[in-house]
C-alpha cells in the first residue's frame, strides 16, 4: 500500500512559496484564495514554523483513513500509484496543491483548514492519481476538478468523507468517470 510521509522543511517550505509568488496572478486572475507572506523577499526570514504536534496530529488524522483510501483507490481503473508520496505542511499557499510524481502541499494556516485538511490530502492526491490520464485525455482545469471532485462523491470514497465539498468550477466528462469507475 502506498504511503504518505508529512513534513515541514525550510528548504522545501522556500522553494514552495518561490512557486506559490510565481503563480500570484493566476491566483488573483482565478479568484482562488491562496494566503502568501507580504512580499516575496520576506519569506525568507519569516517562515512560520509548524509545531511537531500539529503535524503528528495530521498524520495521525491520515493514517485513520489511509487503508480504506487506498483500498477504494485501488478498484479505480487508469490510476498511476508511487509507493511514496510526501506531504510538505505549511501555513501557506491554497488549501493544497500538487506536483507531480509525489508531492502534495497541504496548509494549515486556520482551524477549517485542519477539519479539512483529510478531504484535502485525498484530493490533491487523486489529482496526482490521474495526471498523466487528464492530461492524455486534454483536460482543462475545471474538467480535472471536476472529476477528481465526482471522483470523491461518486464512488465508495464518500463514505470515507461524508462532508467532501464540491469545489464550484467543476465540469465532468461522464463517459471518463464510468472508464474510472468501472460501471457501464
Amino acid at each position: 500500500m502506498p504511503t504518505i510521509i508529512f513534513s515541514n522543511t525550510k528548504k522545501r517550505e522556500q522553494e514552495y512559496l518561490s512557486q506559490l509568488f510565481e503563480e500570484k496572478e493566476w491566483f488573483k486572475r482565478e479568484h482562488f484564495p491562496v494566503f502568501l507572506p507580504p512580499t516575496k523577499a520576506s519569506n525568507r526570514q519569516k517562515i512560520k514554523e509548524l509545531s511537531r504536534k500539529e503535524i503528528d496530529q495530521l498524520n495521525k488524522d491520515w493514517k485513520r483513513i489511509e487503508r480504506d483510501f487506498f483500498a477504494t483507490i485501488k478498484t479505480f481503473r487508469h490510476k498511476k500509484l508511487v509507493p511514496k508520496y510526501v506531504g510538505h505542511v505549511s501555513r501557506f499557499g491554497p488549501e493544497g496543491k500538487y506536483q507531480s510524481p509525489n508531492i502534495v502541499f497541504i496548509r494549515l494556516r486556520a482551524k477549517h483548514d485542519a477539519r479539512q485538511a483529510t478531504e484535502t490530502i485525498a484530493h490533491e492526491l487523486i489529482h496526482l492519481f490521474f495526471a498523466d490520464f487528464f492530461e492524455s485525455k486534454k483536460l482543462n482545469y475545471a474538467e480535472c476538478e471536476g472529476m477528481v471532485d465526482a471522483l470523491v462523491l461518486e464512488s465508495g470514497l464518500a463514505d470515507i468523507f461524508p462532508n467532501y465539498k464540491r469545489q464550484s468550477v467543476g465540469k465532468v466528462r461522464r463517459k471518463l468517470l464510468k472508464s474510472i469507475l468501472m460501471l457501464g
